[in-house]
């Protein structure tokens, strides 16, 4: 579908010497604007996007697109250059939409810049552009890209933020594709597209507009699933170091948390108690604690201190003392271990990288030859064999690939070493803690078994002592286990949100339509090669063209199409990409154009007369479809009348400067300003 068509287009400059004013009528089909140099046919171009609120596509900080002949003061032609004195400047658009609804766009460039008047056959209407307040003009009602956008018959989607938030895909990232100014437009397809939006694949997403590919929904979702899975990856690494403090704190054992996609169940997530040379849960250790201190209650069981118990509980440090010592020692050796792994690591990729830069000299032509030969003792000249004994068979040495191949291989190896070692140490480090911990305790106990075999009421003492440690012991416990049960609970419900996102994620990229997209991109690809082919492209290298399934873009073999092509090719492929989205639209109601396309100066590069004759040519086809073409050129008159002689093209030239004087509005005193080289008309310096 194609969106609009620009009927007319007027400049008007109200000055102290009357009103200079330009009124260029344009149609379907191919039209072009032809001028001298510095004469305003950029200022014309311009004013088609600034009238439509689309400055931001011509360039990055192009607030006012325009020389200062339209905001402080114009000359009124180039033999007299009488400078007159701006007082305010409007440009007006009028403009029709498919459904042939017609509408004037009026909006002032020097004065109030930021409301557009909209006159229709119902009514006349202020518009705003920017923001206001927290909405903006894409999507409030009394926003201007609101009302365009429904004028033309677009709903605009939303798109994803790099920050991953939902925005709308705005007018201003969807007509670059349909207009190339001349400064820095012609440098790739979509130079101009606004990145301040923050649009993730903005350049992508507005071709998949266009071309009606429905990804916005499958995109969204993808980052919405992405971000879920994300999230809970990350509350995993949470509830993980959660745990490690709380083993440490409460001076207990953690068994190894799986990741999260090797989760089972709550049962991979659990706290031991040593007792002895057993482990016992969590739970195991309150039972055991609640008969304990239900015996010491009934009196059932006593404590007695005698030089037995003492002697029982100086074993049990000695045991701790020699457990510590392993566990040291283990530390040790493991450090040493992980130290000369990292060396062997080191050392191999220093040679790694001397086989890899001798590679790179063989690639490059060098002969290394000598530099690899070890058939013969380098001292010697022997020959050398694979064995020390007295065979006589040799092998043959390994080549260059072999080699750099075994070595990324030893590094590999020595590499998951070295990672297990880690893993080993952290564990020894943790049982260390464990231990020292413990003997602290263990401590304490045998320093009050001393101090009650000399207390003649050491019996009562220790009962008492016994039964109050159990019981604090107990409610450790206990908030050990709640502690425990928040774990679980956490680590449960972070694998749940991370097992349906993966597997959501898994069944929409499978379900992923793209036989639509393939179709349409098929539609596209054979237009542009048509094109190409008017346009005298290599004939060889227009098979080689395709429109790339993740960029949209043109492409070369696989290969970024700017690196690949000289500028002229580069140049025609552009004329060739932008003609044929609109063509495609105006064969297909699901492809949505702006409805024109705008080139200014599109001989760039001193692309041959050949080419540019046939462009014309293309571009004048638009007729047939409704399209709508407006080129900005400074073509010798002669050679460009000769161009479109016998063709449907709407021929605008001017021999002066576009904006002239209107008749009866000349004042009779005009300025005079000194003429020098700073006062020139930049309208006429572009």
């Amino acid at each position: 579908m194609l969106g609009l068509t620009i009927h007319n287009l007027n400049i008007a400059v109200n000055t102290n010497g009357g009103v200079f004013s330009c009124s260029i009528p344009l149609g379907n089909g191919l039209n072009v604007i032809r001028a001298d140099n510095s004469s305003g046919k950029s200022t014309c171009v311009n004013a088609i996007a600034y009238g439509l609120g689309l400055e931001a596509i011509l360039g990055p900080g192009r607030k006012r697109p325009f020389p200062k002949s339209l905001y402080e003061e114009i000359f009124d032609t180039k033999s007299d250059q009488n400078p007159f004195f701006v007082s305010t400047s409007t440009v007006s658009l009028e403009v029709e939409n498919s459904d042939g609804e017609s509408a004037v766009l009026i909006r002032d460039i020097s004065g109030n810049d930021r409301k557009i008047t909209v006159e229709s056959s119902e009514e006349e209407k202020d518009y705003f552009l920017g923001s206001s307040g927290q909405v903006g003009s894409a999507v409030s009602e009394r926003g201007f890209h609101h009302w365009l956008a429904d004028f033309i018959g677009w709903s605009l989607p939303k798109v994803v933020t790099f920050d991953g938030k939902e925005t709308t895909l705005y007018l201003e990232c969807i007509f670059p594709l349909f207009f190339v100014e001349q400064k820095r437009g012609w440098s790739e397809i979509q130079a101009n597209i606004p990145t301040h939006y923050g649009i993730r694949n903005v350049k992508r997403v507005a071709a998949e507009f266009c071309l009606g590919i429905d990804s916005f929904e499958f995109e969204k979702k993808v980052i919405n699933y992405k971000n879920i899975i994300e999230k809970a990856e990350t509350e995993w690494e949470k509830i993980a170091s959660a745990a490690e403090v709380a083993a440490d704190f409460n001076s207990v054992e953690l068994g190894t948390i799986p990741s999260i996609d090797k989760y089972q169940d709550s049962a991979n997530i659990d706290f031991s108690y040593y007792e002895g040379d057993t482990l016992i849960s969590v739970s195991e250790q309150q039972r055991s604690l609640k008969r304990l201190i239900e015996r010491l209650s009934e009196g059932v069981a006593t404590v007695t201190p005698d030089n037995e118990k003492l002697e029982v509980q100086n074993a049990i440090l000695r045991k701790l003392r020699r457990e510590l010592e392993e566990a040291t020692e283990s530390i040790e050796v493991t450090m040493l271990a992980i130290s000369e792994a990292e060396n062997r690591v080191a050392t191999l990729k220093h040679d790694l990288d001397q086989y890899q830069q001798l590679r790179r000299l063989k690639n490059v032509g060098s002969s290394i030859e000598a530099d690899l030969d070890t058939q013969k003792c380098p001292i010697c000249e022997s020959d050398l064999y694979d064995t020390l004994g007295t065979r006589t068979v040799k092998r043959q040495p390994m080549t260059l690939e072999e080699n750099i191949e075994f070595l990324k291989n030893q590094i590999d190896f020595f590499v998951n070493i070295r990672n297990k070692n880690i893993s080993q140490l952290e564990d020894f480090q943790a049982r260390a803690r464990l231990v020292k911990t413990k003997m602290v305790v263990e401590s304490e106990r045998l320093n009050e078994i001393r101090e009650d075999i000399n207390d003649v009421n050491g019996a009562t003492k220790a009962l008492l002592r016994e039964k109050i440690h159990a019981e604090n012991s107990l409610k450790e416990t206990e908030k050990l286990n709640i502690i425990l049960d928040d774990l679980r609970t956490r680590a449960k419900k972070a694998h749940s949100q991370w097992s349906t996102a993966s597997e959501s994620l898994r069944i929409l990229r499978k379900q992923a339509n793209i036989d639509g997209k393939s179709l349409v991109i098929n539609k596209l690809e054979a237009i542009i090669r048509a094109n190409l082919s008017s346009f005298q492209f290599n004939p060889s290298a227009i098979s080689s063209i395709s429109i790339s399934h993740q960029t949209l873009r043109p492409e070369q073999e696989g290969y970024d199409i700017v690196a690949e092509t000289s500028a002229s090719d580069y140049i025609r492929i552009i004329w060739a990409y932008t003609l044929a989205l609109m063509e495609l639209a105006g064969q297909e109601k699901d492809i949505q154009h702006g409805g024109f396309v705008v080139f200014d100066e599109p001989r760039q590069h001193e692309a041959s007369k050949i080419s540019f004759a046939n462009l014309i040519d293309k571009a004048s086809e638009s007729l047939a479809y409704g399209g709508q073409v407006i080129f900005a050129t400074s073509l010798d008159e002669i050679e460009l009348s000769e161009s479109c002689k016998n063709k449907q093209v709407n021929l605008i030239c001017f021999d002066d400067y576009i904006l002239t004087q209107e008749p009866g509005t000349k004042s009779k005193e005009t300025s005079t300003i000194e003429e020098d080289g700073e006062n020139e008309d930049e309208e006429n310096k572009e």
